[in-house]
This record gives C-alpha cells, sequence and structure tokens, in this order.
C-alpha cells in the first residue's frame, strides 16, 4: 500500500526536492506552499505522515501543529525546519512533533526517518 505524505514548505526549490525525492521512492505526496493551505489539508486530507516547515507565510507551523494535535492527536509529523536552536526544538518535540530534522537535510536522512 501506497503511503501518502503532506508536505508543508513555502521553498518551493526544497519542497519540489523533497516532491520529487519521495515520488522517486514511491510515495504519494500531497503539498502546500504555505500555512493556510497547509492547515487546510492538514485536518481535512487522508494522509499518513506530514512534513511541516515552520516558518511559512500565512499561518505558522507551531500553530498547524496544535490544531493537527488537537483533530488528530495520533498523526505522525516530523518538523523539517531552520529553526535549529536548543529551545526550537525542545518546544517542537514537546508540541507533539514526532521528529524534528534541521535545514539543511539529506534527503536520505528524510527516507530513512520515513521509514
Amino acid at each position: 500500500m501506497t503511503k501518502t505524505i503532506l508536505t508543508v514548505e513555502d521553498d518551493s526549490a526544497i519542497r519540489r526536492g523533497i516532491v520529487d525525492a519521495l515520488s522517486f521512492n514511491g510515495y504519494k505526496v500531497l503539498q502546500a506552499g504555505n500555512g493556510d493551505l497547509g492547515m487546510e489539508m492538514a485536518v481535512r486530507q487522508a494522509y499518513d505522515l506530514m512534513l511541516l516547515d515552520l516558518v511559512l507565510p500565512g499561518k505558522g507551523g507551531m500553530e498547524i501543529l496544535r490544531t493537527v494535535r488537537e483533530t488528530r492527536p495520533t498523526q505522525p509529523v516530523i518538523i523539517l525546519t531552520a529553526r535549529g536552536e536548543e529551545s526550537d526544538r525542545v518546544e517542537g518535540l514537546r508540541m507533539g512533533a514526532d521528529d524534528y530534522v534541521v535545514k539543511p537535510f539529506a534527503i536520505s536522512v528524510i527516507l530513512v526517518r520515513l521509514e
């Protein structure tokens, strides 16, 4: 069964790289380029895991994560962000993220974490 990954990332080059790599590796990918669309998709679409940037135009990643935890408490979420300070990581994990990956990252690392 093909897993569906929701990718919420505003940087089009990063998003395209993630989408291409996931698609090549057999995943179905849903994508949002801003926080407003990301929020809508996060609560209305069916997906197996979300890759979530924190700094987004519109709704922020932490707001999306908070809403997902309220509506889908067991939904797996991996944060992908440039915010790499220890306090940011702690906050993201405490808010319910399953993993926290700091940019820049190797796509191979993301693929292993998805497995």
